[in-house]
């Protein structure tokens, strides 16, 4: 794990089943950015987001997706997701998946606050502030009112890198 790569992760708790299950059973239900290769930073249900030290026993599945990005890059990754540390959980946008996957409801989220964030909005606003999805050739942007959950964050990731 080295600064600025992207890491995706199953919990072991009650609620990563819960978020899984209403992210489409995908095998994620967490994701944070490498700030070294001990240390991430993360937006967590109950905290603010924050820089915390990564407790790899905490994990069924851990992967580390590395975007192929520079130095510097890596290092604008990490800084832009510094911007947000202390903002607070979206816990309300957990309710819009939770209705997504129950109801079939398509659209917009409509309950997205735009002044918290879940962790997959986190490091999707870092890399997206940063130009470098631009760069990897995808044209979404969360200024658009676009946002992902775990999974689909992956499945956006992985098929660029």
């Amino acid at each position: 794990m080295k600064k600025g790569d992207i890491v995706f992760l199953q919990g072991k708790g009650f609620i990563s089943r819960i978020v899984r299950f209403f992210d489409g059973g995908g095998k994620f239900s967490h994701v944070a950015i490498a700030v070294s290769d001990t240390r991430v930073i993360e937006a967590d249900i109950g905290t603010r987001v924050s820089v915390r030290p990564f407790e790899r026993n905490n994990y069924n599945i851990i992967e580390v997706v590395d975007l192929g990005l520079s130095i510097n890059k890596r290092r604008e990754v990490v800084n832009s997701a510094m911007k947000m540390i202390g903002v607070k959980y979206d816990y309300v946008q957990l309710i819009w998946y939770g209705l997504k996957r129950l109801f079939k409801v398509k659209g917009k989220n409509r309950l997205n606050n735009p002044k918290y964030v879940i962790c997959s909005e986190l490091v999707f606003i870092a890399l997206d502030e940063i130009g470098v999805l631009k760069e990897l050739g995808i044209n979404i942007s969360h200024k658009e009112g676009i946002d992902l959950s775990p999974n689909e964050l992956y499945d956006l990731v992985k098929y660029v890198s």
